[in-house]
């Protein structure tokens, strides 16, 4: 699917501000389930200098610096990406251990995976709770577990909208039994973590809106599968990803994919967030 995004992000501040370097993770990854075919970017004052790096998570980001005092900062991005997915199960495990759950990875995995897989909540609780349930819906194996899991959280909790603020802790998702997309997608990783799943958070795009008409950056998991690579579950839709989401970032917490990283600095000053988000899509041709 050829999708065609333009996303626009308008920072106002109540006066004058000094902004710090600001990292810009908006450019989509181009990888084995997408490919990106044009980036470009235009940012709003005219930085004093900008750069193209790699971050701590492996994201293509930019990061931008300035001088002197603003009352606004603008980014616009605009992308061309052609997904390849159409089948989210296209694979086979390379590994047995990881076919049932708990999921024990080889041992020449743990050093890059360790960080993915390791818990934020403590055994016995809330979640370990949620894990057991599914576990008697579902059995124990993994890809029939994923996808019980996936599909409880979309069933069971209710879908909000909440333009601002990091994703809620998952016992708090579970007590109030609601939360956004960042939220159901840590309270997702965080069940796949307590049965030894490296999962991470990703931040992107989806071509078509669930909850309003007003698009929105959206968010999911990833879990690592060997012979399968990371392999996208959406809580919000209770479905695999496959050629309707498009991957920006992804990182072991939610801070490592956040679209804008960085500071300003002004007494008293306060920040509105304003943006829009314009995506068209169309089948490709073969």
């Amino acid at each position: 699917m050829y999708i065609k995004i333009r996303h626009t992000t308008r920072y106002k501040y109540t006066e004058s501000v000094f902004l710090d370097p600001q990292t810009i993770r908006l450019r989509p990854k181009s990888d084995g389930s997408q490919r990106l075919i044009s980036f470009g970017i235009e940012i709003d004052p005219v930085p004093d200098g900008i750069a193209d790096i790699v971050d701590v998570a492996g994201n293509d980001s930019t990061c931008a610096w300035f001088s002197g005092k603003h009352d606004h900062l603008t980014i616009t991005t605009h992308s061309e990406v052609e997904t390849l997915r159409k089948n989210p199960f296209n694979y086979i495990f390379t590994e047995p251990s990881v076919a049932k759950i708990p999921v024990f990875y080889p041992k020449y995995y743990v050093p890059s995976l360790r960080p993915y897989y390791m818990r934020n909540t403590e055994p016995e609780g809330q979640v370990d709770q949620l894990v057991s349930s599914v576990i008697e819906e579902s059995g124990v194996d993994t890809t029939t577990f994923l996808n019980a899991l996936n599909n409880r959280i979309y069933e069971g909790y209710e879908q909000l909208v909440r333009h601002e603020g990091p994703p809620y802790p998952a016992e708090i998702t579970i007590g109030t039994g609601r939360g956004s997309c960042r939220d159901l997608t840590v309270l997702f990783m965080e069940a796949c973590r307590a049965v030894g799943i490296a999962a991470r958070f990703v931040s992107g795009y989806r071509e078509h809106e669930m909850i309003t008409e007003e698009r929105q950056l959206h968010a999911w998991a990833e879990v690592y599968l060997p012979g399968g690579g990371w392999r996208g579950y959406d809580p919000s839709e209770g479905l695999a990803t496959a050629d309707q989401h498009v991957t920006v970032s992804a990182g072991v917490i939610p801070e490592e994919a956040a679209p804008l990283t960085g500071s300003y600095r002004g007494s008293g000053a306060r920040s509105i967030i304003d943006y829009e988000i314009e995506i068209e899509s169309r089948e490709m041709l073969s």
